[in-house]
């Protein structure tokens, strides 16, 4: 492909040789014929001396030596040009032998569905979405349009996924939420007879298992980005465009406002309310009924970032402090003899 070609794809601006482009580049992979992508001047000074042909630049920055395309965010650019040069195949409608469509199912145009996926009574699949091997869909689930479910996704009766929903390997949307009544020392079930609703453009990683309401709706909004291994209990609301990272657990009955990132390991208790654009700290445990907006947590008990750090700084100091007290508390009974 031209540089040229790309140019426009990315609604950049070219200059230097049209040359052609026969792959991507980056900080970790260099090879000749390929696009490289540099966001700042370090990068830049490796990239613009490595065997690359061509650079996506930001606007402020400049190279002599190679053509580049100028584009005002590349990053977003280069995500466009990692899809053009994807090896992966990509699926329109072909029809595979040993699959399970239910007689009542509804099925969209240009749909996939792999060998031995399951598709239960009254389910519904938008149009171009791709089913892949293993897949179950249960009674009444609704699974809308361009949405691609990996293999072994289990997606439970009466969901619903909105369009452009990825769903990644081994993912449980819909199972019973964890919930348990004790008597006479014994746990009985407590029916779980809610939904589950996952708004558009909402990718989820692996392994992951969002629990269905007990009654109402467990709501994942749009634009929502999952990490593997998170765990998402019964009636919970995560806001849109949040970001969840790995090992995430996030008790039940739980809001989470819109625009927040959980980094590794957070866990959220029940019933807890969290604000807008709240950023939580890796392995924080958060137990505080309500998070007001823009707070930056940390720590167990997640607190404040900033004075949870000066908390740990002063830990370190506490062993020496410790003897300096025992000392003082020593000559002072000393001296009152």
């Amino acid at each position: 492909m031209k540089l040229s070609e790309i140019a426009k794809l990315v609604n950049g601006e070219m200059r230097g040789n049209d040359i052609e482009i026969s792959g991507v580049s980056n900080l970790d992979f260099q090879a000749e014929g390929t696009l490289g992508y540099a966001e700042n001047k370090n990068a830049l000074a490796i990239m613009s001396q490595s065997v690359v042909s061509a650079l996506l630049l930001p606007q402020n920055l400049e190279c002599d030596s190679k053509p580049v395309i100028k584009t005002e965010n590349p990053k977003l650019a280069f995500s466009t040009v990692l899809e053009i040069f994807s090896p992966y195949q990509t699926y329109s409608g072909k029809e595979y032998p040993n699959t399970y469509i239910a007689g009542s199912a509804k099925i969209g145009k240009n749909v996939t569905v792999m060998p031995f996926a399951c598709v239960m009574d009254d389910a519904e699949i938008g149009d171009n979405t791709v089913i892949y091997p293993h897949v179950f869909i249960g009674n009444g689930a609704r699974i809308g349009k361009d949405c691609v479910l990996k293999s072994g996704v289990k997606v439970d009766d009466l969901t619903v996924l909105g369009d452009r929903v990825i769903i990644h390997h081994n993912s449980v949307i819909g199972g019973d939420g964890f919930g348990y009544i004790q008597d006479d020392g014994k746990n009985h079930k407590l029916a779980q007879i809610g939904t589950i609703v996952v708004g558009n453009d909402t990718e989820i990683g692996a392994c992951v298992t969002i629990d269905r309401a007990t009654i109402g709706t467990t709501l994942i909004g749009e634009d929502v980005k999952i990490d593997n291994l998170v765990q998402i209990g019964h009636n919970c609301k995560i806001g849109d465009h949040t970001i969840i990272v790995s090992q995430v657990g996030i008790a039940g009955s739980s809001t989470v406002g819109k625009n927040c990132i959980f980094a590794g390991q957070v866990g959220i208790a029940d019933h807890i309310t969290i604000g807008d654009n709240v950023v939580i700290l890796a392995k924080a445990g958060v137990e505080k009924k309500k998070i007001e907006s823009n707070s930056v947590l940390l720590g167990y008990p997640a607190r404040d970032a900033i004075l949870t750090r000066r908390i740990f700084a002063a830990e370190e100091k506490l062993p020496e402090l410790v003897k300096t007290i025992r000392e003082l508390k020593e000559k002072i009974e000393h001296e009152k003899k």
